[in-house]
């Protein structure tokens, strides 16, 4: 069996994928806090920020989520790097593509091409 660049490239592309995931779920999470706290300072009309805390509440899972599935990108990319379990460096793949389809559906495709290399 000749080894190739493909899973290299698809776990380089998980990888990246799951961090970009990870940040944007910090990100929410920071921007959904100072949204807060400046309606807090300004001073806004109280059914404003009951309206905007509603809102946030109902989107707070969202960050937890894009977390939870960036990790699972990291993990299927660190297989598709070892070339070990293929099954977990298609979920990483798969994952990575609902969170950033830009280097998630090459990943899939460069996963599934590469499924005779791994072990």
């Amino acid at each position: 069996m000749k080894l190739t660049w493909k899973p290299i490239m698809a776990g380089i592309l998980d990888i990246v994928s799951g961090a970009i995931g990870m940040v944007g779920g910090v990100y929410f999470v920071v921007l959904s806090s100072v949204f807060r706290a400046i309606h807090e300072v300004l001073g806004m009309d109280p059914l404003v920020i009951q309206q905007t805390e509603q809102i946030i509440s109902k989107l707070f899972a969202v960050p937890f989520v894009l977390v939870f599935i960036g990790i699972i990108s990291i993990i299927g990319g660190v297989y598709a790097l070892q070339r070990r379990i293929w099954a977990f460096a298609l979920a990483g793949a798969i994952s990575s593509c609902i969170v950033f389809p830009f280097f998630g559906i090459p990943s899939i495709i460069i996963t599934g091409l590469a499924q005779e290399e791994f072990s």
